[in-house]
C-alpha cells in the first residue's frame, strides 16, 4: 500500500510539474510580438471606426462575437466613453496617419458634452477615465489647446465632487439609500485629471484634493496584507461607516480589477507627486496581486472567489501590465524593478497568445477575450458582461504594448518632474566642450527643454539650468539667451523625426552656440555665443542634463548623448583593410547588450558591413564576425543569420541619409535582433533573434566592431556608437512542484473529471508541449531503467 501511495504521489508530482511547465509562456514578450499585437489592434479598430452603424455619438463598451454594445455620449453616469477614442489616438501616435487622427478627433469632440453640468448628481467621479484617455491623448499628441481647455473644464467639474470634510472625491449619488460619502478604488485612476489640471493652467488646489484622496485610499482602503476593499463609505464628518467589496465576491474578498485600479492609480500618483507614500502604496498592492496570480498571469475576477465561481478577467491583467511597466522605472531596488518588469512581460505574453487575443478572422470587433465586468453576486445575480471583450481591457492592453515599444526603444525619455528628468554627466567637463546628441520629439507642439547645469547645482526648476535648448509650443527649436528664448534661424520640428544637435560651450566665457541638423538636411546655426541664463547658479562644468517635458512624461527621446573636449572626433569611417576597420569597444560587454549608432552611407549601392567580434578574436575576415549588419549591393539593409544574410523587412538606404540602428545581443543565447530607423520614419525590425554566424570564433562579449567597406575605401560613416546593458527576457517564476505527503492531500475523485481537471490546470495556448513530451519520455526511460534493473 505504501508503494502504491508513493507511485500515485509521484504521478501527482509529475502532473503538477507538467501543468506549471506547460502553462508558463514559451518566451518573453518582445518587440516582434508587440508589433504583431499592434497590427491586430489596428485591424480591429479600423473596422469599428469605419462601421457605418456606429456614429460618433455612440461608444463601444463590450462584445462577444457580435457587434459592440454601445453607450451614448449623453450617458453621464457611464464611464467608458473615453476608451475607444483613446485607442484611436494610440494608433495615430506611431505613424501619424491622418485617418486615425480624424477618427480620434471626431469621437473625442463628441464627448465634450460631458465636461460640465449644473446638476452635481449628473457629474461623475469618472470624468478622469473619460477625458484623460480621449482629450488627454489628443492634447499630448497634437498640442491643440482646444483639448486642454476642455480638460480644465472637466477637471473643475470633477473637483465639485470633492468633500473637504472627509478629504475624498465622493464617487456617486445613485446609491444614496445605502451610502453617504462613498469612495471607490476606481477613483484612484480618475485622479490624474486633477493632478494634470493643477499643472497645466488649472487650480493648484486640485493637486491637494487628489493627493488627499489618494492618502485616504491608502490608509482606509488598503488592507494590512496589501489587498483592497472596493468601497469605503464615510459619514459627513469623515468617520468610516462601512468597508465593502461591491463588485467582488464578498466584503472580505479582493476584487481583482479593483486591485488593478489601485496599482495603476498609486503608480500614476507617484509620477505626478513623487510622494514616497504613493510609491509604497503601489508596491504593497502590487506585491499582493503578484503573489496570488495563476500560472498564466491573468487573474480570476476575485482573488477569493470559490472554485465554482472561477472566471478570468483579462482587463485586470491589461491594467496591471501597463502599470508595472511604469512602476518598474520608479523603484530603487534593481531586483524589485526587474521583478515588476518581468511580471508585466509575462502578463503581456499571455494576453498576446491565442488564449486571450481575438482571432484575426473572428467576427468579434474586440481585441482581448475573457474580460469580466461584473460577475454574478448577491448585488447583481445575473452579472454583467461576463467572458467578453471589454473596451477598457482593450485600451489598457494597447496602452501597455505601446508603452513597451516606447520604453524598450532605448535612449533617454523626457519626464514631467525635474528629479526624474535629470541625468548625471560626471565631473571634468570644463573649459570648452562640445555636446552632441539626437533628439526625437514624440509629439507636435510640445514645450520641452534639454537643459544643462553644474555638477554642484540642485536642479529644481528651469532657473537652475544655465543652458537650455527648447522645442517650443510654436513648433520650432529655440535657445535660452540671458533672460529670453530666441533663435537666429527657424528650424521647425515634426513628431517622430530625429534631429542631430551640436552645442559648443565655453564655460570660461559663459556662452554657448547651438546647431541643429534636420532629417536629410544640412546643419543650421540657431544660437551663436548666447549668454548663459541670467538667473542661473554659477556653472563651471557640464555636470547634469535635464530632459524636461512641458505637459506629459515621454514628450521626446534623446539618443547618443556625448560630451567631449573640442577638437576630438567621435565618428568612424569604413575602410577596405581589415586592420584599419576594427575599433575596440573595451571589456565587460557580456550578457544582454544593446548597441546603438547612426550610419550614413556615402554612396549607393555599396557592400558595407558593421560586424562584431569577441575581445579575444583577431579579426582578419568576415568569418571572424559573429554578428554582421550589412548595407547590401541591392540597396537594402540585411543581417547575417547563421550561414546567410536575410531581413524580415526591406529597409532601403540612400546615399548621405542617416539611419539609426539598434541591436540587442544575447551573448548567452548567441542571438541578436536589429532595428533600423530611416530618416523621418519609424523603427523597423529587420532581424529577430538571428543566430550568430555559423563557424565564427567563440563570442562571449562585444569587444570589437569592424566597419568594413566592400569596394571603396570610405563607403559609410558611423557616429554615436554606444554599447549598454540590456534587459534579459522575462522568466516566469514557477513554483517548485510539491509531492503530497499523505493520501489526504491527493484530490478525491468523486465525480468524472476531464484530463485538465486531473492535472489541476487548463492547458495554456502556446505552451511548450514538446518539452512536456520530452519530460514524459524521460519518465518512460526512467521506468524502463527501473524495470531493466529489476530483471
Amino acid at each position: 500500500m505504501v508503494g502504491g501511495i508513493r507511485e500515485k504521489s509521484f504521478s501527482w508530482w509529475l502532473a503538477g510539474f507538467l501543468c506549471v511547465f506547460a502553462a508558463a509562456p514559451a518566451r518573453a514578450f518582445d518587440d516582434a510580438t508587440a508589433d504583431r499585437v499592434l497590427l491586430h489592434a489596428q485591424q480591429k479598430l479600423r473596422a469599428t471606426a469605419t462601421n457605418p452603424a456606429i456614429p460618433t455619438s455612440q461608444y463601444p463598451k463590450a462584445t462577444t462575437e457580435g457587434p459592440w454594445r454601445l453607450v451614448p455620449n449623453t450617458a453621464n453616469i457611464d464611464w467608458v466613453q473615453g476608451f475607444f477614442p483613446g485607442q484611436l489616438w494610440l494608433m495615430y501616435e506611431p505613424g501619424r496617419d491622418s485617418f486615425w487622427r480624424s477618427r480620434a478627433d471626431a469621437w473625442t469632440r463628441s464627448l465634450e458634452i460631458q465636461k460640465s453640468n449644473p446638476d452635481i448628481r449628473q457629474i461623475t467621479h469618472d470624468l478622469g477615465f473619460k477625458f484623460m484617455t480621449s482629450f488627454g491623448q489628443g492634447y499630448r499628441l497634437t498640442g491643440d489647446d482646444y483639448y486642454r481647455q476642455v480638460m480644465l473644464t472637466a477637471a473643475a467639474s470633477m473637483a465639485r465632487r470633492y468633500n473637504p470634510a472627509v478629504g475624498v472625491i465622493d464617487c456617486c449619488d445613485w446609491n444614496d439609500s445605502v451610502w453617504q460619502v462613498p469612495m471607490v478604488t476606481d477613483t484612484m485612476v480618475d485622479l490624474e485629471l486633477l493632478f494634470w489640471g493643477a499643472r497645466n493652467g488649472g487650480n493648484a488646489a486640485w493637486n491637494d484634493m487628489a493627493l488627499s484622496h489618494a492618502l485616504k485610499t491608502l490608509n482606509d482602503m488598503v488592507r494590512p496584507d496589501g489587498g483592497t476593499f472596493h468601497v469605503v463609505d464615510y459619514n459627513t464628518s469623515g468617520g468610516i461607516r462601512s468597508r465593502s467589496t461591491f463588485q467582488g465576491y464578498s466584503d472580505s474578498s479582493t476584487w481583482s480589477r479593483g486591485q488593478a485600479w489601485a496599482i495603476y492609480g498609486f503608480t500614476m500618483a507617484y509620477r505626478y507627486t513623487r510622494d514616497a507614500r504613493m510609491l509604497q502604496g503601489a508596491q504593497r498592492t502590487t506585491d499582493y496581486y503578484l503573489a496570488r496570480l495563476p500560472a498564466d498571469s491573468v487573474p480570476n475576477w476575485d482573488f477569493n472567489a470559490p472554485a465554482d465561481q472561477q472566471q478570468k478577467d483579462s482587463s485586470a491583467a491589461a491594467i496591471v501590465a501597463s502599470a508595472l511597466l511604469e512602476l518598474s522605472q520608479y523603484v530603487s531596488d534593481p531586483a524589485a524593478a526587474q521583478r515588476y518588469r518581468n511580471a508585466a512581460l509575462a502578463m503581456l505574453d499571455s494576453l498576446s497568445s491565442p488564449a486571450y487575443l481575438t482571432p484575426t478572422t473572428s467576427d468579434s470587433p474586440g481585441i482581448l477575450l475573457h474580460g469580466t465586468a461584473f460577475y454574478k453576486t448577491a448585488i447583481k445575480p445575473a452579472g454583467e458582461d461576463i467572458d467578453v471583450s471589454l473596451i477598457y481591457g482593450d485600451y489598457y492592453f494597447v496602452e501597455a504594448v505601446s508603452r513597451f515599444k516606447l520604453w524598450n526603444a532605448g535612449g533617454w525619455l523626457s519626464k514631467l518632474s525635474f528629479p526624474a528628468s535629470l541625468r548625471t554627466l560626471g565631473p571634468g567637463n570644463t573649459g570648452v566642450r562640445v555636446v552632441e546628441f539626437d533628439v526625437t520629439p514624440l509629439s507636435k507642439f510640445i514645450d520641452a527643454v534639454i537643459g544643462y547645469a553644474d555638477t554642484s547645482t540642485n536642479v529644481t526648476s528651469y532657473s537652475s539650468l544655465a543652458m537650455s535648448i527648447r522645442m517650443n509650443p510654436s513648433g520650432f527649436f529655440d535657445v535660452r539667451r540671458g533672460a529670453e528664448y530666441t533663435a537666429i534661424a527657424n528650424v521647425p520640428y515634426e513628431a517622430h523625426s530625429t534631429y542631430h544637435v551640436r552645442m559648443r560651450v565655453d564655460l570660461g566665457a559663459r556662452n554657448y552656440s547651438v546647431w541643429v541638423t534636420p532629417p536629410g538636411g544640412s546643419e543650421v546655426l540657431i544660437a551663436d555665443r548666447f549668454a548663459f541664463r541670467s538667473d542661473a547658479p554659477p556653472t563651471d562644468d557640464i555636470g547634469k542634463v535635464a530632459l524636461k517635458s512641458g505637459h506629459f512624461d515621454d514628450e521626446f527621446r534623446v539618443r547618443n548623448h556625448g560630451v567631449r573636449a573640442e577638437g576630438t572626433v567621435t565618428e568612424w569611417l569604413s575602410t577596405l583593410s581589415w586592420p584599419g576597420s576594427v575599433h575596440d569597444l573595451g571589456t565587460g560587454n557580456t550578457g544582454v547588450r544593446v548597441t546603438e549608432f547612426d550610419v550614413t552611407p556615402l554612396a549607393r549601392p555599396i557592400d558595407g558591413v558593421i560586424g562584431y567580434a569577441d575581445t579575444s578574436t583577431t579579426v582578419t575576415g568576415y568569418a571572424s564576425l559573429a554578428m554582421s549588419i550589412r548595407l547590401n549591393p541591392s540597396g537594402f539593409f540585411d543581417v547575417r543569420r547563421g550561414e546567410e544574410y536575410a531581413a524580415l523587412a526591406n529597409v532601403p538606404y540612400q546615399a548621405n541619409a542617416t539611419y539609426h540602428v539598434r541591436m540587442r545581443t544575447d551573448l548567452g543565447a548567441k542571438t541578436y535582433s536589429v532595428w533600423v530607423t530611416p530618416p523621418g520614419g519609424s523603427e523597423v525590425l529587420v532581424a529577430d533573434r538571428f543566430a550568430f554566424r555559423a563557424g565564427a570564433p567563440p563570442t562571449d562579449d562585444l569587444g570589437k566592431v569592424a566597419l568594413k567597406s566592400g569596394v571603396n575605401e570610405t563607403e559609410f560613416r558611423v557616429r554615436g556608437h554606444t554599447v549598454r546593458t540590456g534587459t534579459a527576457p522575462a522568466t516566469p517564476d514557477t513554483p517548485e512542484p510539491q509531492e503530497p505527503e499523505s493520501p489526504d492531500q491527493i484530490p478525491p475523485v468523486d465525480e468524472p473529471r476531464t484530463d485538465d481537471d486531473i492535472l489541476g490546470c487548463t492547458t495554456a495556448s502556446g505552451a511548450p508541449f514538446v518539452a512536456a513530451a520530452l519530460l514524459l519520455g524521460l519518465l518512460g526511460a526512467s521506468r524502463r531503467r527501473r524495470s531493466s534493473s529489476a530483471r
